[in-house]
């Protein structure tokens, strides 16, 4: 007791970052904390109390506290009142009921025939539900975006769900009124017109993340050779979009290209849906532009960091139960941290080679994510760096080529819209290709499962390692690249 007397009266010289680090980080972790333990509004108020009274003292080691605990006190406030919302659905389970919501994703049909899709601003007995409900319905012609009533059987959800319905009754309420949503489809027809499968789905994959389309076989193929994360709607996606618009605006000026790449940022989320990872891609990416529209840097950490707040805390079910959001930031955080680290210790100050970038970049968000889905899947991919050092470089040809496909396909006739269409379906076949070739040996993907404690064990190593390289580096936190750069 006395040595932490000691502690809190010396007086420690903490940047302002640290702070705000310490009370994110704690924030989060009392967030996620709610969902295992149940404090109880009492006690929230207690560590809230508890805060208000440190923030007397002036201490740089008891501000610290401070910010530890107020960060806590949000998170598990937060979570009370999501998770109330959320064990609403334990009172209708088993039960059959009528409800309403809105179609969250492109409908796709099961081994069954069924249409599987998932609704979300779910209404049932007059009120407003949180979360989401998969339902499987052999209704045909539902999708994205309508409002529906589903009738049926309500079950326990899984992961993202929060409740489901296998046999459901489903019917149309309408259909929205979006110019958007009639645009996209307009889009997908065109380049399905033009380009053979799976380059056709694969293109629209790069674009704007329909991974659903996918042939089952090709999808299966994407996971062994540990190319997944190029067809969904991610951070990798929209960050390619966000450099080109930004560099060719900003030739005329800097608020021109903040405001068309927020317009760009808008309409891909509108485009591919608000997915855990999207909605993170999002956050961040507002965040560097508002930061490089200022002539601001955020440090890596700290951009990660309030990404995850930001996108936790409106919606804590992401951090909950969507591995999706889990597995976003870890590869993003080995992106922006560990690439750039390991960069300057291997190569200094001298850009490495494209592809040794690729290399880098793909080994980083490998390490930080392979823990975590070696505890969920069991699964690794022994082909995934050879993989993506061949496949990744060319994403963004593929997306260009993909786009003046499908706009060729919209305004021109069949014969020169195909004409144009050749360079996507050769950059495409090629992707494939590889792809294929990736997957098909017997050892390109292993079972190996892990424990919760191991997989701990193996974040805290990378946690020593990261702070290693960062000592001997000597590569300066507001050095690190930014997001839009």
């Amino acid at each position: 007791m006395i040595g932490i007397l000691i502690i809190m009266n010396q007086k420690v010289s903490l940047r302002r970052t640290t702070v705000i680090s310490v009370s994110l980080v704690a924030f989060l972790v009392g967030l996620f904390s709610v969902k295992y333990v149940n404090f109880g509004l009492p006690v929230v108020l207690a560590v809230g109390l508890l805060g208000a009274f440190f923030v007397l003292r002036r201490n740089s080691v008891v501000m610290l506290i401070l910010a530890c605990l107020s960060g806590l006190t949000l998170g598990m406030w937060r979570g009370q009142h999501m998770l109330v919302q959320v064990l609403q659905y334990n009172k209708y389970i088993g039960s059959k009921v009528v409800m309403t919501g809105r179609v969250q994703d492109d409908p796709v049909y099961d081994s069954k025939g069924r249409q599987d899709f998932r609704i979300s601003s779910v209404k049932l007995d007059g009120q407003s539900m949180a979360g989401q409900v998969r339902i499987k319905t052999h209704t045909n012609g539902l999708r994205r975006g309508d409002l529906v009533q589903v009738y049926g059987r309500l079950t326990d959800g899984f992961g993202n769900y929060q409740a489901s319905m296998y046999f459901a009754e489903a019917s149309l309420v309408r259909h929205p009124k979006n110019p958007i949503e009639s645009l996209r489809r307009k889009f997908f027809a065109s380049v399905y017109s033009v380009l053979p499968e799976p380059q056709a789905s694969l293109g629209l994959g790069f674009l704007v993340g329909l991974r659903s389309a996918l042939p089952d076989d090709f999808d299966k193929q994407l996971q062994i050779a540990g190319l997944t994360h190029i067809v969904v709607a991610s951070g990798f996606n929209l960050t390619i979009l966000v450099r080109l618009s930004r560099r060719l605006l900003a030739k005329y000026s800097r608020y021109q290209a903040l405001v068309g790449s927020m317009l760009l940022v808008s309409m891909f989320l509108a485009v591919t849906g608000a997915s855990a990872s999207m909605v993170r891609a999002s956050v961040v990416t507002v965040l560097s532009l508002l930061a490089w529209q200022y002539g601001r840097r955020f440090q890596p950490v700290m951009i990660v960091l309030l990404g995850a707040v930001l996108t936790a805390g409106f919606n804590p079910l992401f951090i909950w139960f969507d591995i999706g959001w889990w597995l976003s930031f870890l590869a993003f955080a080995g992106v922006l941290i560990l690439a750039p680290l390991l960069t300057a210790r291997y190569f200094g100050k001298k850009s490495p080679p494209l592809l040794l970038q690729v290399a880098v970049e793909t080994l980083s968000a490998q390490v930080m994510a392979v823990p975590l889905i070696l505890f969920t899947f069991g699964n690794l991919s022994l082909v995934a760096l050879l993989a993506n050092i061949v496949v990744v470089p060319l994403i963004p040809i593929a997306m260009l080529a993909t786009f003046v496909a499908g706009v060729a396909g919209l305004a021109l006739s069949g014969g020169l819209a195909a004409w144009l269409a050749v360079p996507a379906q050769l950059v495409l076949s090629y992707v494939v290709a590889a792809t294929r070739f990736f997957a098909q040996p017997s050892w390109a993907q292993r079972s190996f499962h892990i424990g919760a404690i191991t997989m701990t064990a193996l974040y805290v190593a990378i946690s020593v390692i990261v702070i290693v390289l960062r000592k001997r580096s000597g590569l300066e936190p507001n050095k690190l690249p930014s997001v839009v750069e």
